[in-house]
């Protein structure tokens, strides 16, 4: 099941505060460019009232990113308001211009009553954005698939908007661990990162060879994208907490089938 928003009134751009940083270790992060080439032109950055996130396009007009940049979690959370998408940002442009959010998707456990007071439960921590406009067709999207072995060791990469420097940036890293609902790696994650598709790098290195196939029950997405297409495995959604490996790593909420069935209900 999933929860909607309507979106009403005119999206206007905002410039959002730079969060609290959670880097362990060097920071790897490298800028991308040009933004104006695949996949660099599918990741989207996610603005709105107050803030901003990263997302990356899954079909012609839809964003999918983490829930918390949608809704704040929980039977008292609350929708974001003026959400604007504006794939493959530079830092100071954006070439594709931008598209104003008309729908907002989250699931319902993270709007659910069980998680008030304290927010949506971390594992339905993902969500999409219906845009006006499909500006996809011009972006490409992304893949999304899921894995039947397990993927620790395996090289992963990210690409998104950090609030604290302009423009779109990625970093490698690989999985640390993993759990049924997780992925936990350690790609910096700063305030706007939130949200930033995490994918197998292009050419693993050899210190890093693990690449366990991913079941992607969706059809290879058309030109521009370039087949295979990256194949989204998990979506960057939070920083250390608790115990056990999330208390030592970034936060991924994994890729199954059933998120990947709403995510196609959302498209």
């Amino acid at each position: 099941m999933s929860t909607t928003a309507p979106v009403d009134g005119t999206a206007v751009g905002v410039n959002p505060a730079v969060g609290i940083e959670a880097i362990l270790g060097p920071d790897t992060r490298v800028p991308v460019g040009p933004t104006t080439t695949f996949p660099a032109s599918a990741v989207v950055r996610l603005v709105f009232t107050g803030g901003q996130c990263t997302g990356f396009m899954i079909s012609e007009r839809t964003v999918a990113t983490a829930a918390h940049c949608l809704h704040s979690g929980g039977s008292n959370g609350t929708w974001r308001t003026n959400v604007v998408a504006y794939p493959g940002h530079d830092g100071t442009t954006a070439p594709f211009g931008g598209c104003a959010a008309l729908r907002l998707f989250v699931p319902s456990n993270w709007t659910g009553a069980n998680n008030a007071p304290g927010g949506g439960d971390p594992a339905f921590d993902y969500g999409a954005a219906q845009l006006n406009c499909a500006i996809g067709t011009r972006t490409g999207w992304l893949n999304l698939g899921y894995p039947t072995q397990p993927v620790t060791g395996s090289c992963t990469r990210t690409q998104g908007y950090p609030a604290d420097r302009p423009g779109q940036w990625a970093s490698d890293d690989a999985v640390r661990a993993e759990d049924a609902a997780a992925l936990y790696v350690r790609h910096p994650l700063v305030s706007g990162l939130d949200g930033s598709p995490v994918f197998y790098t292009p050419d693993p290195d050899d210190w890093c060879p693990v690449r366990p196939p991913l079941v992607v029950p969706c059809p290879c997405p058309p030109p521009p994208c370039v087949c295979p297409s990256p194949t989204v495995l998990g979506i960057l959604s939070r920083g250390p907490f608790g115990s056990g490996p999330s208390a030592t790593n970034n936060i991924a909420v994994r890729m199954t089938l059933p998120i990947i069935n709403n995510f196609m209900q959302w498209r």
